[in-house]
C-alpha cells in the first residue's frame, strides 16, 4: 500500500500522524498480541518518499495511543 503519492509537502510530524491514522484505519485498535513491540507489522506500508525507520517507529508510538470510537456492544444487542 502506498500513501505517499500525494505531491503537497508535510513535516515528519504530519507524516507520521497521517501514517499513524492510516495503520488505525488497516488494522483497528493496536494489540500487542497481535502487533507486537516494533514495526514489523507496518513495514509493507509506504508512508512517505525516503521514510526512515525513525518515522515508522513514530508512527507505530502514535497508534498505540488511538482508540476506535466505535463500541461494539451498542450494535450487538
Amino acid at each position: 500500500m502506498c500513501v505517499s503519492g500525494c505531491r503537497l509537502p508535510c513535516s515528519f510530524v504530519t507524516h507520521a500522524l497521517l501514517g499513524s491514522y492510516t495503520i488505525q484505519s488497516e488494522f483497528g485498535d493496536y494489540s500487542l498480541e497481535e502487533h507486537g513491540t516494533g514495526t514489523e507489522y507496518i513495514k509493507d506500508f509506504r508512508f512517505a518518499p525516503n521514510q526512515t525507520e525513525e518515522l515508522l517507529e513514530k508512527i507505530a508510538e502514535l497508534h498505540r495511543t488511538h482508540r476506535s470510537s466505535f463500541d461494539v456492544t451498542l450494535y450487538c444487542r
